[in-house]
C-alpha cells in the first residue's frame, strides 16, 4: 500500500513511517503540515494517508482531510494524543478509516491496516 504520512512531530513520524515499512507498505511522503499533505495527496495519489489531528499549523488534520474527502481521495486514518469525545465528534464528520490514540503501537496500526483491506 502507498501511504502518506501527515504528522507535525518528527520522531512519531519517523517512528510510523518505520513500522508502516516494516509490514511492507510504501511511504510516499511526510508532510508535517494539513496543506502540505492535502498537496501531496493530489499530486502523488496514494492509497491511505495517517493524518495528525491536531498539528501546529493553519490547517487541522481533520480540515486536510475533509479536503481530501472532497476531492474522492484516500482513505485518512487519524491520529491524536486527544482521546475525548469532542474530537472523535470533529473527525467522525470526515468518515475516517480508523481512529487511533497516540502513543501508536504497532498492533494498533496492523489492526487498522488489516481492517481497512477488509472492507
Amino acid at each position: 500500500m502507498r501511504i502518506i504520512i501527515a504528522e507535525d512531530e518528527r520522531l512519531i513520524a519517523m517512528g510510523l513511517a518505520a513500522v508502516l515499512r516494516e509490514l511492507g507498505h510504501e511511504v510516499q511522503a511526510i508532510c508535517s503540515s494539513g496543506v502540505s499533505c492535502v498537496q501531496k495527496e493530489r499530486e502523488l495519489r496514494p492509497d491511505l494517508v495517517f493524518m495528525d489531528i491536531c498539528m501546529e499549523t493553519r490547517m487541522s488534520g481533520i480540515e486536510a482531510a475533509r479536503k481530501i474527502r472532497e476531492t474522492g481521495g484516500a482513505p485518512v486514518i487519524f491520529t491524536t494524543a486527544y482521546d475525548d469525545s469532542d474530537t472523535a465528534a470533529a473527525a467522525a464528520g470526515t468518515e475516517p478509516a480508523a481512529f487511533l490514540v497516540k502513543p501508536l503501537m504497532p498492533k494498533d496500526i496492523e489492526d487498522a491496516l488489516r481492517s481497512l483491506r477488509a472492507s
